[in-house]
Formats: structure tokens, C-alpha cells, sequence
């Protein structure tokens, strides 16, 4: 017989949780499914492993599972149109924010989700982050023969390191990242993309590197140009980048000094979801702090539960971001910026990208 979600969860929660598994104890309805959309590779490999496998044993729920790139006009096409294909999906911090202000997103059921142990600026009305992740300077440190750069400077200086560049196509990524090779200090970042000059002075330093740029638009693609060596260093998630250097065996590295973007991802449950009830009861589950401490203990990314990060090593935790070590290193996230700015700016960096 399977254990089911209400052993782990006491009083309201567990009777919720018990629906949720169809009433009986151990089962779930034949027909009982949730659909829940990530970002492929490696991610879905640990979520897999720590989250959607774990779950179905435990509930009886089959999870099926899709991959995207985090737009937010898929997931508001399925909702305005009433379509729903997607029960979960786990968006960046700057969409997530920017769907809830548009209703696209049902709210959490706190009844059933303990977030007790969430730092309150990781839990929003309708969202909780998934995990954290940096964007970091990452190069294949093969293609040089001394040392390899260290700043994001030496990222846009292709005389001291010829090759093309790999940038996220995201505006979210790409505008931060300009500022910070022209010299802007990691917290002020925000406070001069705030401003007229500041936006210009970002879209001026990506027209120095326009020849050199190519644009990745995915986990996978962004490790096999550093691989392939269609570019010799690029923007990119520290967890890609570590999983490959270890399954590839390839000599990648990461220059956190430089200064890295600390991102990451959120939990949502579409608006409409026929399966809202099953899809509250994976959230509760996937922020357990032991199922949160094995996806760190399988993926260089980290997670939000602070129970989660006494359950795994002092070494592991250290590489780990989010980990108050690597702040003085860190843009810190700012959804509210996004929230704000995000259609202007993205509409500009389109058009920039198309010329």
C-alpha cells in the first residue's frame, strides 16, 4: 500500500491532502494526473528524481511532464483561451510576478502548503520559488591557454579573448549583465536600469559586442555552444554549467567574482486547472525540507526551505546560491522592477536583438 501526502501533514492540511489522493487511503483516481511544465535537461532530471517520482509513489498522482523556456504568452494563451494543457508550471521570478498581476495563476491554498519555513520574499499570493540559481560567467576554460576571464569586462574584451559570447536571448539577463562589464557595482544595478540613462547606457555597451553575440534560448542550447565551442564563454545557469563539467567531463568553469544574477524559478498553478486540489498538494509536498534537501544534494542549484539547508552539507551548501556567502557577489532578485518595466524594455531589446 502506498503512504500518502496526510501522513506527513496533521489536522486541515492532511484532511485536504486526503481529498486530494480521492478519498481512500493510499489511492488516487485511475484518471488522476497533473501536467506540470519545466525547463528540460538536467532541472527536470531533479525534479524527477526528487519531486515527481517521490509524489506519484507517495499520492498515486502520475505526473506528466513538459518542457518550456519560461514565456509567460503560452501560459496566457492557455488561460484566456480556457485551453489549459499545463497544471504547474515554473516560471522566472519576473514572469511569475507579472502573471499573478494578470490573473493567470490561481492562488495558494496556504490550508494545504506550509509556509512557515519560506522566506517571505520567496512566497507571493500566487507563486513559491522552486529553486535558485545564478547566472553566472561561465567559459570553457580549454580555449585559453593562461588565465581565463574574471570579470565581466574581460566577458566584452574580445582582444584579450577572441570568440564569440553566448547571452541568454532575455531581456532580464542580457540588460544586467551589459551594466555590470560597464563597470556598475552589483547593488546598484537596479537603481541605474531605473532611469532613462541608465537604459541607454545598457543598450549602448550591447552594441559593442553585437558581431560577437550568439544568442542562446535554452538550458540545453547555452552548455552545448560552450561544449561545441560555438562560443568560448557565455552567460549561464551555474547548475548547467556544473552538471556538464562533470557528466562531460568538460573544463568548464565559472568566474563568480565577476559578479553573478541570482534568479531562479517559481511554482504556479494555472488559472482554470481542473486539477487545482492535486496540484496544491504536489506544492505542499515538493517544499518539504527533506524532498528540498535531496534536489540540492542532486543539482548545484539552490532551494528556499532554511530546515532544507540543515539537512545537507556545510561544503555543499557553500556553492549553493542563495547561500549568504556569495551575496557580497550577487544582483539581487527584483521582481517588482520587472513588474514595472518589463513589456518597455523587452520591447526594446527585441527590436535591438532584430536589427
Amino acid at each position: 500500500m502506498k503512504h500518502i501526502l496526510k501522513q506527513s501533514i496533521s489536522g486541515a492540511a492532511g484532511m485536504a491532502l486526503l481529498a486530494v489522493c480521492g478519498g481512500a487511503v493510499g489511492t488516487a483516481s485511475a484518471e488522476e494526473s497533473l501536467t506540470i511544465v519545466s525547463w528540460g535537461g538536467v532541472v527536470s532530471e531533479a525534479h524527477r528524481k526528487s519531486f515527481w517520482d517521490p509524489f506519484t509513489e507517495e499520492s498515486g498522482i502520475k505526473i506528466l511532464d513538459d518542457s518550456f523556456n519560461g514565456e509567460l504568452s503560452n501560459i496566457r494563451a492557455q488561460v484566456e483561451s480556457g485551453t489549459i494543457l499545463w497544471d504547474i508550471a515554473e516560471p522566472e521570478f519576473a514572469e511569475a510576478a507579472l502573471g499573478c498581476e494578470e490573473g493567470l495563476f490561481e492562488p495558494l491554498d496556504t490550508s494545504i502548503i506550509d509556509v512557515d519555513d519560506i522566506p517571505a520574499a520567496h512566497v507571493t499570493r500566487c507563486s513559491v520559488t522552486s529553486l535558485l540559481a545564478s547566472t553566472v560567467l561561465a567559459y570553457n576554460a580549454a580555449e585559453f591557454e593562461g588565465e581565463g576571464p574574471r570579470s565581466w569586462a574581460d566577458f566584452w574584451d574580445v582582444d584579450r579573448f577572441p570568440g564569440r559570447r553566448g547571452l541568454n536571448f532575455s531581456v532580464t539577463d542580457t540588460l544586467i549583465v551589459a551594466l555590470l562589464a560597464d563597470g556598475v557595482a552589483v547593488d546598484e544595478v537596479y537603481e541605474v536600469l531605473e532611469t532613462k540613462d541608465g537604459q541607454d547606457r545598457a543598450f549602448a555597451k550591447l552594441d559593442e559586442l553585437r558581431d560577437h553575440i550568439i544568442w542562446w534560448r535554452s538550458g540545453t542550447e547555452q552548455i552545448q555552444g560552450l561544449l561545441s565551442g560555438e562560443y568560448v564563454m557565455a552567460a549561464a545557469w551555474n547548475g548547467r554549467v556544473a552538471s556538464a563539467a562533470k557528466t562531460e567531463g568538460a573544463d568548464l568553469a565559472m568566474a563568480w567574482e565577476a559578479g553573478h544574477i541570482l534568479t531562479g524559478n517559481q511554482w504556479v498553478v494555472l488559472k482554470g486547472s481542473k486539477h487545482k486540489a492535486a496540484a496544491m498538494g504536489f506544492l505542499a509536498f515538493a517544499l518539504r525540507p527533506e524532498q528540498q534537501a535531496d534536489f540540492m544534494n542532486g543539482i548545484d542549484y539552490g532551494v528556499i526551505s532554511r530546515k532544507a539547508h540543515e539537512l545537507i552539507s556545510p561544503e555543499r551548501l557553500a556553492i549553493m546560491p542563495g547561500n549568504p556567502a556569495l551575496e557580497d557577489d550577487a544582483v539581487p532578485p527584483n521582481a517588482n522592477f520587472w513588474l514595472n518595466n518589463f513589456d518597455t524594455l523587452n520591447e526594446r531589446f527585441l527590436a535591438w536583438a532584430s536589427r
